[in-house]
């Protein structure tokens, strides 16, 4: 009976499992400014804000990771001086998408700030990181000089010793397996080490970095929230001289069956 039960819950759970990757599979979390009235942009709608201090600033998302939304930036200083930017600085929060968003969750919910992950901080991480993986593949740790001392002795003792032929074999083999142990490992590391780099690098390539934008020049890249697949409406805050530019995007959950390439979707709103 303990059995039949016990089978019964892992054909249950089998089936949940499969019913779940299934929904996660057919259903994705889509993004979009409220008000699209920029380009688009790698075939994403942007919105566009032209602040008074003569800054063209446009937002647009990218994609959902998994923990994280991928937003770009892009600015354009048209003033008569430079400009800061400080990606960390950046934020977004949870916006009322109807009268009963706001009265059935607390207004905490809605008031919480979720800060952009620090660029500088991210790029450092990976750099340590990258440096520990080289070294590891690099060196040689104490455990193999150790391990390597222990079978020099064995070999040396062994002159003394007289060991069979099967015993030879045995005692050549475990060395061979132990040096062929530590390769691996410098192997693994060596693996890590250019995952990492590969990671760095593609970082560095787009990520919105702290930086001062001289006038008549611009710049963009892009920034990473935590997600937050809850909230209906975001609104995201960017800062230029900690002068703040909002823009706002509607959040949803969507399946693929909804999905529609942005090319078609742009050449079906042209006139033919």
């Amino acid at each position: 009976m303990l059995t039949s039960t016990r089978l019964l819950f892992s054909v249950i759970a089998g089936g949940l499992a499969l019913l779940l990757s299934a929904c996660g599979a057919s259903t994705f979390l889509a993004v979009e400014p409220a008000r699209s009235n920029g380009p688009w942009v790698n075939g994403h709608p942007t919105s566009v804000v032209s602040h008074p201090d003569s800054v063209y600033v446009r937002a647009g998302f990218i994609r959902a990771d998994d923990n994280e939304l991928v937003f770009e930036v892009a600015y354009l200083n048209y003033s008569d001086k430079p400009i800061l930017i400080a990606p960390e600085t950046f934020y977004y929060m949870a916006v009322p998408d109807t009268l009963t968003d706001s009265t059935r969750v607390p207004a905490q919910f809605f008031e919480a700030r979720r800060l952009a992950a620090n660029p500088e901080v991210r790029l450092g991480q990976l750099q340590a990181r990258l440096k520990e993986q080289e070294r590891k593949a690099d060196n040689v740790s104490w455990f193999e000089i150790l391990t390597s001392a222990a079978n020099l002795v064995e070999d040396v003792s062994s002159i003394k010793k007289k060991e069979t032929d099967q015993q030879v074999v045995e005692r050549e083999a475990r060395h061979q397996s132990d040096q062929a142990y530590f390769d691996n490992q410098r192997l693994d590391h060596a693996e890590q080490a250019d995952h990492l780099y590969t990671q760095a690098t593609a970082l560095e390539a787009v990520v919105l970095r702290n930086n001062t934008l001289a006038p008549g020049q611009g710049m963009r890249g892009q920034v990473f929230f935590p997600r937050m697949d809850v909230a209906r409406k975001l609104r995201v805050v960017v800062f230029f001289d900690e002068r703040p530019v909002q823009f706002t995007f509607n959040q949803t959950l969507r399946g693929t069956r909804q999905y529609q390439p942005a090319s078609t979707a742009v050449a079906q709103t042209q006139p033919h």
